[in-house]
C-alpha cells in the first residue's frame, strides 16, 4: 500500500482492504481541504470566473486567468475563451468551405473559403494590393441557405499579409445588412485566426470588408475564409428538398441527386414493301428533358426478313432521342417486312 505525496494510500485489487485503512483516507482528505473554503466561483480575487444561468459571465474568463498569452519578439498573441461554446454543448462547423464568392477589388484566384493553406501554390486567395486597390473593399459569401447561430470567422495565414482592420456583416437577402463584427489591431498584435461575433447571427450571406492592409506590407490578402455556426451540424444545409427531389449545395449552386424522373409508355411500328404500307420510322412526344442526363430503354418482340423469301428473323429496332421531346423509334434500311412492339421508358437524372 504505497502513499501517495498526499498521504494518501493506493490500493492494489487483490488486497483486502481494512476500515482502518479508509479511515486513513479520508483523515488524510479531509486534512488537505479543512483549512480552506473550498472552491467557489464568486468573480471575487481568488474565486473562479462567477457562473450564471447563462454561463459564465462575459470577459470572465480573460487571458491572465488562462495564461494564454505567448511573446514572440514584439508580438503579443492573445487567446479568449468563447462562453458561447460552454453554453450550448455544440461544436461549431464551417458553413463556408468551398462556397462561391464575389469581391468588389482585387485579384480572386480560385477560392477564398477554400478551408486549407496552400503554401507556394498560387491560388485560393483574395488579394488587395495599396498600390491598387483603395480601401475599404469587400468579399461576400453566399452560403446557399439559411443558417441559424452563426458566432464567428476565421482565417488562413495569408502570407504575411493579414489585414489590420475589417468587420463581417450578416445578410438573409443580400440587400439588407446587419454588423456582426469589427476589429482593428495594433501593430505589435499577433493576428488572430478565429473572431468570434459579440452575439450568434442568422443569415445567409457573409460579406468581409477589409477597411486597412498589413501595415508592412502594404497588402491584405485573405484565404482559408471560415463562418461558423453551430446550426451545421443539425440542420445540414449542404442538402435540401426542393419540390420532392433532393438536392446537394457544392458551392456553385443547388444541383440535384439521383432521378429525376422516368416516362413510360408503349407503341408499335411495322412496315410492308410491296405496297408502301408502314414506316420505317415512328416518333414519339415525351415531356421535355435534359438530353446529357438522360438515356432510353426499349423492349421489343417482332419479326422481320430482308427478302421476299428469305428467312424471318427478330426484328431489329433503335431508339434515340430527337432534341429533348421525342423519342425516335425506327428500323434498319433494307427490310422487306418488319414488325415489332415496343414498350420503352426515357430516364432523366437530377
Amino acid at each position: 500500500m504505497p502513499k501517495l505525496p498526499t498521504g494518501l494510500k493506493t490500493f492494489e485489487p487483490s488486497d483486502t482492504v481494512r476500515r482502518i485503512a479508509q479511515n486513513e483516507n479520508i483523515e488524510a482528505t479531509d486534512a488537505l481541504f479543512h483549512g480552506t473554503n473550498g472552491h467557489h466561483h464568486t468573480g471575487k480575487a481568488g474565486d473562479a470566473p462567477q457562473i450564471r444561468s447563462e454561463g459564465i459571465a462575459g470577459g470572465a474568463v480573460t487571458t491572465d486567468k488562462i495564461a494564454a498569452v505567448a511573446v514572440t519578439g514584439d508580438k503579443v498573441a492573445r487567446y479568449t475563451l468563447c462562453r458561447r461554446h460552454l453554453k450550448s454543448g455544440r461544436i461549431s462547423g464551417n458553413i463556408a468551405k468551398y462556397k462561391q464568392v464575389t469581391v468588389t477589388a482585387g485579384q480572386l484566384s480560385g477560392l477564398p473559403t477554400v478551408p486549407y493553406f496552400q503554401s507556394g501554390l498560387n491560388d485560393n486567395f483574395w488579394a488587395l494590393y495599396s498600390a491598387y486597390n483603395p480601401f475599404p473593399q469587400s468579399m461576400t459569401v453566399a452560403l446557399g441557405a439559411e443558417y441559424a447561430d452563426m458566432e464567428g470567422v476565421s482565417f488562413e495565414k495569408g502570407w504575411n499579409s493579414d489585414p489590420k482592420g475589417f468587420y463581417v456583416d450578416v445578410s438573409s437577402d443580400n440587400v439588407n445588412w446587419r454588423r456582426a463584427y469589427s476589429y482593428t489591431r495594433s501593430g505589435s498584435e499577433e493576428f488572430p485566426r478565429y473572431h468570434p461575433f459579440d452575439q450568434a447571427m442568422n443569415g445567409s450571406y457573409v460579406r468581409l470588408t477589409v477597411t486597412a492592409p498589413n501595415d508592412q506590407t502594404g497588402n491584405a490578402i485573405i484565404a482559408g475564409f471560415g463562418v461558423y455556426s453551430r446550426a451545421s451540424q443539425e440542420s445540414s444545409p449542404d442538402f435540401r428538398l426542393e419540390k420532392g427531389l433532393l438536392q446537394y449545395h457544392d458551392g456553385s449552386g443547388w444541383k440535384g441527386v439521383g432521378i429525376k424522373s422516368v416516362q413510360r409508355g408503349a407503341t408499335s411500328i411495322s412496315y410492308f414493301y410491296p405496297n408502301g404500307n408502314g414506316t420505317l420510322i415512328r416518333d414519339v412526344a415525351i415531356t421535355a428533358v435534359n438530353p446529357q442526363k438522360t438515356f432510353v430503354n426499349i423492349t421489343t418482340s417482332g419479326l422481320s426478313h430482308w427478302s421476299q423469301g428469305s428467312p424471318l428473323m427478330d426484328g431489329s429496332v433503335c431508339a434515340r432521342l430527337v432534341g429533348n421531346n421525342v423519342v425516335r423509334f425506327n428500323f434498319m434500311e433494307g427490310f422487306y417486312e418488319a414488325y415489332a412492339e415496343i414498350s420503352w421508358e426515357v430516364i432523366e437524372f437530377a
